[in-house]
């Protein structure tokens, strides 16, 4: 038997496993109406015995022996039919956090044993507890005989968002904290409806998506090529080549696509311990859950969303005495939302809590000599300007949770890097929303080609709204910078020579880009346009002292490498 092989495929599964049980513990204490509570049972029974089983047969005796005393108390909560107290839920959630370090310990150690017996004992306990009508003895669970124990937990009233109690039962006291959104639970996968599905190395898909991107390079070339031999059969060939490879760049585009709740599942779990941790009420609602990125995009959005909820719950919203005091109901809202627009992915984080204290912002930037001492206001894009700043932060005091001015500037560095952008909506006393705006894939996009100073650089058509050839009427000066009137609207205007370092070109006609920015719209003035074209992108880091405006590469179809333009730090 290939142990190795069989050990990936207990390490996927225990990761979907863990995904499943988070997802319907999390239901059970909120009180989910969208099933009744003995269905969530049942669904949280069902993935903690596949975990037992599959752990069991690999060898794990630790996992085994965890899940057996999880599925022994789920078991009682099946007959009682009740709903469990929050003492359960605070055992149910500790055992799940050590179980999912079990199955971390053994995928980088197949011999590795994690110290399960206090936790074991505990859930012992809280199934032998039992009411007076329970019946005398604790039913079988299906391969080993229930546990017992003699311990005794008291039965406390129904509640849903205090505090994690720290001593469930006497002798045992909670000792594995997770980490604050440093959790790595898996995705589940939705059911297939019949359909037949194969599990695929993640590394493969890689290895494909940069081989097509490497085909439609040669495609481009080949087809410059073509149009110069004026040859009708090789014209031919390479027109259905093109096609073929057109349809293989989809499929495999299509193969690495995943629904973004795949992402989202797990934060579910992060809301409701750091609301815990600072003793606020939060209610968590996902949006658009079925959206599908591109996987290289999935894998590196959940850092930046997991800032952005953590800081919403630590900056944003306010503890129920002060949500009473506003006038608003002790129970907080927060929403994590997807959308797509055109080629690009929306993703939102929005709160009803207390909004930005654009006074204490400003006093903040005055102290660091960030702003000048006249300035009395802030727009929302000079508010995220500066707490996206290294080391700017409001808080008095570092917690676990922030206070060290790091979590926005991750997200505005990583987001940037991806090609995106972060906008920011505040309102005192109402809520804050921030918006992260992603290519739906980073592997293959489609491009605006333009020349400028003899060189040819490529412009995301995500921002592209139009094009036209610049006409002297168009262009006016206000307040000491160009702005072009177009069809009556009066854009700023940034001439990408002038951004470059070159020269302005006198007398001879340019061409016009508008570009749809957050909030706003621009023209981009470029010497002239060459086309459209699906570009390649790779990797590119500036060398110092050229101008930041640059986000990647690409190979052209006749060899020559050309410059990605971020649209946002042309503007």
């Amino acid at each position: 038997m290939n142990a190795q092989r069989y050990a990936e495929l207990f390490r996927a599964e225990a990761r979907e496993r863990l995904t499943e049980i988070n997802t319907a513990l999390l239901a059970i204490e909120r009180g989910d109406g969208r099933a009744p509570c003995t269905d969530r049972v049942d669904e949280l029974f069902r993935s903690v015995h596949n975990m037992k089983g599959m752990s069991a047969a690999m060898g794990y005796q630790s996992i085994r022996d965890l899940s057996h005393a999880l599925e022994t108390l789920l078991e009682k909560l099946r007959r009682d039919a009740s709903s469990p107290s929050p003492a359960i839920i605070d055992a149910l959630f500790d055992a799940v956090d050590l179980l999912e370090s079990g199955v971390v310990a053994v995928a980088t150690d197949a011999d590795a044993v994690t110290d399960v017996a206090s936790m074991v004992q505990a859930l012992e306990s809280l199934a032998a507890a039992r009411d007076p009508d329970a019946p005398a003895a604790l039913m079988p669970t299906m391969e080993w005989p229930a546990l017992h124990a003699t311990a005794q937990t008291p039965t406390h009233s129904r509640r849903f968002t205090p505090p994690r109690s720290t001593r469930l039962t006497p002798g045992y006291e909670s000792r594995f904290t997770p980490p604050l959104g440093g959790r790595v639970v898996g995705a589940s996968f939705p059911p297939t409806d019949g359909r037949r599905s194969v599990r695929v190395d993640a590394a493969r898909l890689d290895t494909l998506m940069t081989l097509v991107g490497e085909l439609v390079i040669a495609r481009g070339r080949l087809a410059e090529l073509t149009r110069h031999a004026q040859q009708s059969e090789l014209a031919e060939v390479v027109t259905q080549a093109s096609r073929l490879i057109g349809s293989l760049q989809d499929e495999i585009t299509r193969s690495r696509m995943i629904p973004v709740g795949q992402a989202f599942e797990r934060f579910e779990r992060l809301v409701r311990d750091a609301s815990h941790e600072v003793g606020k009420q939060v209610t968590f609602e996902l949006r658009g859950t079925d959206i599908e990125v591109d996987k290289s995009v999935l894998d590196e959005i959940g850092e930046p969303v997991m800032h952005l909820l953590r800081n919403a719950i630590d900056h944003g919203i306010e503890t129920p005495s002060q949500r009473k005091k506003s006038g608003k109901p002790p129970l907080a809202r927060l929403l994590l939302s997807a959308e797509r627009d055109r080629s690009a992915v929306v993703i939102r984080v929005e709160d009803d809590g207390r909004g930005i204290d654009v006074d204490r912002v400003l006093a903040r930037a005055r102290e660091s000599h960030l702003v000048d001492s006249s300035q009395m206001t802030l727009t929302d894009a000079e508010i995220l300007g500066l707490i996206a700043r290294a080391g700017f932060s409001t808080s008095a005091a570092v917690t676990r949770l922030s206070g060290r001015g790091v979590g926005l500037d991750v997200v505005a560095t990583r987001v940037k890097s991806l090609g995106g952008s972060v906008e920011l909506a505040t309102v005192p006393g109402k809520g804050t929303t921030m918006t992260v705006r992603l290519p739906v894939t980073l592997a293959i996009i489609q491009a605006l080609l333009a020349r400028t100073a003899g060189e040819v650089y490529a412009l995301p058509i995500t921002h592209v709204v139009e094009t036209m050839v610049l006409t002297p009427s168009m262009s006016r000066c206000e307040d000491g910078r160009e702005v072009l009137e177009i069809r009556g609207e009066k854009l700023p205007s940034t001439r990408l020579r002038v951004r470059l370092g070159h020269a302005p070109r006198e007398g001879e006609p340019g061409h016009v880009v508008v570009l749809d920015l957050p909030g706003r719209r621009i023209a981009l003035v470029v010497d002239e346009f060459i086309g459209q074209q699906e570009i390649v992108v790779k990797p590119f880091d500036a060398a110092r002292g050229m101008p930041q405006i640059f986000s990647g590469a690409t190979i052209l179809p006749n060899g020559a490498p050309a410059l990605i333009l971020d649209a946002r730090a042309v503007a």
